[in-house]
């Protein structure tokens, strides 16, 4: 038998549920208040209008077919249940907003002075402004990644979906090559169906990309393509430096900045190596594993079953590609169920399944196999 709190909250779903379906059924089943509802045109319309009312009252709500029915359950909501401080809403992003500009530019400034000094050992141009530079550093990394969290925050907005402010998280210089681990959004109220999720899923993606393809293509024609006798005065000079393995992004944007031009080797301005960094993580962040972008546009493409088929192989994939630390996060990503749709009935629009291809394109365009594979693969 349900208890009292429980029935109490059962009748004030129901008279919502009433305002916009017909019922067939209602019972409480394991403390869980159930619905079978008659399907009704404007489903959509009408499920975010119920989202709306039961989430203020931190209430998830989920549909499911039901033979020629649709029954709708509801639970208290996981995403409410930790509340926000006010002051967590602004000053807690915005305090690891500016640490994360500051690390960044720390690791411009490295990458910056290297560049600078390679110059003067090729007896190049070496009226570069440090301080400039590593400016010109920190606004690409930024750009490439404050636009992709952007992009997810205006998606989430623009479906009524409550998000905090993108929360950066600072790197440390080093350690982390773009002096940022990254940022992460937390949604705090529930995502209606695959559309939605496809919505969230590929903005962040195509936003920084495009942004990361700008950046890629300044950078590459700034970089200094260096004859064998050079690299081997630079690396008696400097030592040997890290060999990166370009993506087929480089391949593609080669013949129009290096034309005619048969170089040995290519040191990277440091714009270019924001650039590089911002097709990585585009690369690592669309695998479609999980709970990253990638996993969230093969969720709303494929469904819950083969998402996580899906899943485990990407995994896989990811591991022979060199990146064995990311691999191993992608596990614990897999750890953790999927968040529930609140309509799992409402088919992908088919304008949706087209764009997903063009995320298969920059998949392909921005794949980078580790720089530890570097001495496997040039030999």
């Amino acid at each position: 038998m349900a208890n009292r709190d429980t029935v109490s909250i059962y009748l004030d779903i129901k008279d919502l549920v009433e305002a916009e379906f017909q019922i067939k059924d209602a019972y409480i089943r394991e403390e869980t208040p159930t619905f079978i509802i008659i399907p009704e045109p404007q489903l959509e319309e009408k499920l975010k209008r119920i989202r709306t009312k039961l989430n203020v009252k931190g209430i998830e709500v989920n549909i499911r077919k039901n033979g020629e029915y649709l029954q709708l359950t509801t639970q208290l909501s996981k995403l409410q249940s930790v509340p926000l401080k006010k002051s967590f809403t602004l000053n807690y992003p915005l305090i690891l907003f500016i640490a994360t500009i500051i690390t960044v530019t720390i690791s411009g400034y490295f990458n910056a002075s290297s560049y600078i000094d390679l110059l003067k050992i090729l007896g190049r141009d070496d009226t570069v402004n440090l301080y400039g530079l590593t400016a010109a550093y920190t606004i690409s990394v930024m750009s490439i990644l404050g636009l992709h969290e952007l992009a997810h925050y205006i998606a989430c907005r623009r479906h009524n979906i409550k998000t905090t402010l993108p929360l950066f998280i600072p790197g440390i210089p080093g350690l982390s090559p773009l002096g940022t681990f990254g940022a992460i959004i937390r949604q705090k109220s529930q995502t209606l169906n695959r559309n939605e999720l496809f919505d969230i899923g590929i903005s962040g993606p195509l936003v920084g990309f495009i942004v990361a393809l700008i950046v890629s293509f300044l950078g590459y024609s700034w970089s200094v393509p260096v004859s064998m006798e050079e690299y081997a005065r630079i690396e008696l000079t400097m030592g040997s430096g890290q060999s990166i393995i370009l993506p087929a992004l480089f391949m593609f944007l080669k013949p129009f900045i290096f034309q005619g031009q048969n170089s040995y080797s290519y040191f990277l301005h440091p714009i270019a190596i924001a650039g590089w960094l911002g097709t990585l993580l585009t690369f690592l962040n669309i695998f479609p594993i999980g709970q990253l972008d990638g996993g969230h546009v093969s969720r709303a493409v494929f469904g819950p079953k083969w998402h996580r088929r899906i899943s485990y192989i990407m995994m896989g994939v990811m591991a022979l590609t060199g990146w064995w630390v990311m691999a191993i996060l992608a596990i614990f990503l897999l750890g953790g169920k999927h968040p529930e749709l609140l309509d799992e009935v409402s088919p992908l629009s088919k304008k949706r399944k087209i764009i997903a291809l063009l995320l298969v394109v920059i998949f392909f365009a921005c794949f980078t196999f580790s720089p530890d594979l570097a001495p496997l693969i040039y030999g």
